[in-house]
């Protein structure tokens, strides 16, 4: 038996590296076409996170030069994706709000300067009174993004599967904690262009359905482009999937390597002004073609509409995205994607006058490599553009060879200054500069990267808790209490956050804080009706017994 299995187990090894070898010795893809079918096999659906389904338009001064439909739109009735297949745009549904709020603002109906709380007077006074128009669509409005609905006791879930009007969802928007002062820092919230949708509706006398209708979809003949129903999405629309690799022997059954699974029902009314359209390419060729030429704008506040703001973002769209500029630092775009679960989306308009629109049935992709290796073939470039001079963060001793904090700081300084606005190292390249400091000893440097992060970087609920959890459960467990401090500090009316604190000191079996921080989490819990009441009751039962010895 034992042979038998030595002999499975080698034939297995043995197929996945000829396997390997193949995909290594596979030429690069010299076309968009060749690109694409290579992202629909499994040698490269991970340089990507999943094989590509969906539909793909590349154009050159305004003239397509490629589109091309891959995969299936229903897996279960086996129907392929075509060129006109309807998509879930998720997020590019923001460029069409801010359209619509600018022809409002361009017929003086509204100000952007105007204060929410004249067309939403329902809202807290700390919101109604402070958040303008402009800061909501440049995300410097101070609002959240979903992870604060947990603050208020509704889970994603929950909130995914109720219905709204637009004065309830604005409603319980209004019950959530503002993470930064309205108009001093950028904080990507779809919330706040929720709030744009209510003030629409509110305004106009109209839904946003009708409005899209009456504004920009009829005027630009848009064939197949809208805000549908439960119903409508349900059956006209690419069913929406998500992938998973799988290793071991499930890989033998797998399709490209991984699982691929519808993902659950999400309301309409929850993705609404923030994400919830459907188009197809060609709909939105059409609409970019639009901007450029401002037929539903004047050129003066198509210019306003277009103008960077706090970390690049515009209005409903970004400027000189940098995870692209990274790749190539010759290119400038406007851009901006979408990602709702079971969908992905991206519009990217060059400066060079590449346009490159892509949806896909796909949660996740990675639209920076899907982008960045269609303008190159588009344009035919080599791929040796790239900001070069990223220091090594494997280990401490790699990361000093490389150049260290000095490496590290000078290559952001040149990420931003090709970008265009500050560009700082992401908060997975904070946590293993610290980790790496941490493990050699260098605690003093953690430290100052400890507090920049806390300072700088303005971390929201979910970050500081897997920076908690991500340090508890790694060499150095001891560093993890002071971020879960930090949450509890920056957000003192998360129940959650103070059960993870709880945790963090039940682990160091500090008790009595323990039941301290548990039995905070119980009382916020009660108040708000949380979900999780049950769960911080029994850790405040569990950390009470320990205490008792």
């Amino acid at each position: 038996m034992k042979k038998r299995i030595l002999r499975i187990s080698l034939v297995f090894v043995s197929a996945l590296t000829i396997w390997a070898a193949f995909i290594t010795l596979k030429p690069e893809p010299k076309t968009i076409g060749d690109l694409m079918e290579s992202y629909k096999d499994p040698g490269m659906k991970i340089k990507i996170r999943s094989p590509f389904s969906g539909t793909v338009l590349v154009a050159k001064k305004g003239e397509v030069i490629f589109e091309e439909a891959y995969g299936e739109a229903d897996r279960v009735i086996n129907t392929p994706n075509t060129i006109n297949t309807k998509f879930g745009i998720g997020s590019v549904t923001k460029q069409f709000t801010a359209m619509l709020i600018m022809q409002l603002v361009e017929e003086n109906t509204i100000k952007l300067q105007d204060t929410i709380g004249k067309y939403l007077p329902y809202l807290p006074k700390e919101k109604a009174n402070h958040i303008t128009i402009h800061q909501l669509l440049s995300h410097t409005s101070g609002l959240s993004h979903y992870n604060s609905l947990r603050e208020v006791g509704v889970s994603l879930k929950d909130f995914g599967n109720t219905s709204y009007s637009p004065k309830a969802l604005a409603k319980l928007i209004g019950r959530t904690d503002l993470v930064n002062k309205p108009g001093t820092t950028f904080y990507y919230s779809s919330f706040g262009y929720d709030l744009l949708g209510a003030i629409l509706e509110e305004v106009s006398g109209k839904t946003f359905s009708e409005l899209l209708n009456t504004s920009i979809i009829k005027p630009l003949g848009l064939k197949n482009t809208g805000y549908g129903t439960n119903e409508y999405n349900s059956n006209k629309l690419a069913k929406g999937y998500s992938y998973q690799e799988v290793y071991g022997l499930d890989w033998w059954t797998s399709e490209h390597g991984g699982k691929t699974i519808e993902v659950p029902f999400r309301d309409q009314s929850t993705a609404y002004t923030a994400g919830g359209m459907y188009s197809t390419v060609k709909d939105l060729f059409i609409w970019s073609e639009a901007l450029k030429s401002n037929t539903l704008l004047s050129p003066e506040l198509t210019k306003i509409m277009l103008t960077p703001n706090k970390h690049g973002h515009c209005y409903g769209w970004v400027r000189n995205w940098d995870d692209i500029i990274e790749k190539n630092i010759n290119v400038r775009l406007y851009g901006h994607g979408g990602a709702l679960a079971g969908n992905s989306a991206f519009i990217a308009l060059y400066d060079d006058e590449t346009t490159i629109i892509y949806l896909s049935n796909r949660s996740n992709l990675k639209a920076e490599e899907i982008l960045h290796q269609i303008h190159l073939r588009a344009n035919n470039l080599k791929d040796e553009y790239k900001l070069k001079g990223y220091p090594n963060r494997s280990s401490y001793k790699k990361f000093e060879k490389s150049g260290g904090m000095i490496a590290l700081q000078d290559y952001f300084n040149r990420l931003s200054e090709y970008s265009g606005y500050s560009v700082n190292p992401s908060n997975s390249t904070m946590r293993g500069v610290m980790k790496i400091h941490l493990e050699a000893k260098k605690t003093k440097v953690a430290d100052s990267l400890k507090i920049v992060f806390f300072n700088s970087y303005n971390p929201d609920e979910r970050t500081l808790n897997e920076f908690g959890y991500d340090f508890l459960n790694s060499d150095t467990p001891e560093y993890a209490l002071e971020f879960f401090k930090e949450n509890t500090l920056k957000f003192p009316n998360s129940s959650n956050a103070w059960d993870s604190l709880g945790e963090a000191y039940l682990t160091y079996r500090n008790y009595e804080k323990a039941v301290s921080s548990y039995q905070k989490a119980v009382n916020i819990g009660e108040k708000a009706s949380h979900k999780s009441l049950k769960t911080y009751k029994k850790n405040l039962q569990k950390a009470e017994n320990k205490l008792k010895g």
